[in-house]
């Protein structure tokens, strides 16, 4: 007996695509009220959140909590939108061609996304370490390490080495550098690029 697969395929009509001018969505209550979760342990939040290029979406609507000293892992398809769903917590989503939201998402129960907000104090308090290894090309292993504690501060030179180390102790990667902090970061093996970009992360202490 033969199939007729043609009953399998299922076209989905498109999605229609939200221009910037339209109606805001309307935030829903916290999820973590809804599953029993204090909010007061809910370190970022998103409600209904829409991320756009032009006029494709490309994640939609998602209301989901990260609770504070938890390891959340977003888990799909290539293709499916995780990316972009991190890339709009620390408002880097908008830096893209056509990137535009709707929707909310809250650090600390306020809202990254009102006016208010400085998106270069968002990305220092929400820090990013992306898949492939990105050091600063131009810069020594300590320059990069160094480079988001300048831009926060300006600190001393024998407060910066501190710094500069902690971070690089909690990357693994102090013992291997060490003797080499001057030289391009570009040298180091793909993994140790990997961790270098780690410690530049995690110095600003976000």
């Amino acid at each position: 007996m033969g199939f007729d697969n043609s009953l399998a395929r299922v076209e989905r009509p498109p999605v229609p695509a939200r221009e910037p001018t339209e109606v805001p969505v309307r935030l829903e209550p916290s999820p973590g009220a809804a599953t029993g979760i204090d909010n007061t342990l809910v370190r970022i939040e998103t409600r209904r959140l829409t991320a756009l290029f032009g006029r494709s979406i490309a994640v939609k609507e998602i209301s989901l909590f990260f609770p504070i000293n938890t390891v959340t892992a977003i888990i799909g398809p290539s293709g499916c939108g995780k990316s972009t769903l991190l890339r709009c917590l620390n408002r880097m989503h908008e830096l893209s061609d056509g990137g535009w939201v709707t929707g909310g998402v809250l650090l600390d129960g306020e809202d990254i996304y009102d006016g208010g907000f400085d998106p270069v104090a968002v990305r220092r308090r929400v820090g990013m370490v992306f898949q492939r290894p990105t050091p600063f090309p131009t810069m020594s292993i300590y320059d990069n390490v160094a480079a988001g504690l300048r831009v926060y501060g300006g600190r001393r030179s024998p407060q910066l080495d501190q710094q500069v180390e902690q971070a690089l102790r909690q990357a693994a990667l102090w013992e291997e550098v060490k003797d080499r902090l001057h030289t391009s970061a570009v040298a180091l093996s793909g993994g140790q690029q990997q961790r270098l970009c780690i410690a530049r992360a995690v110095a600003p202490a976000p």
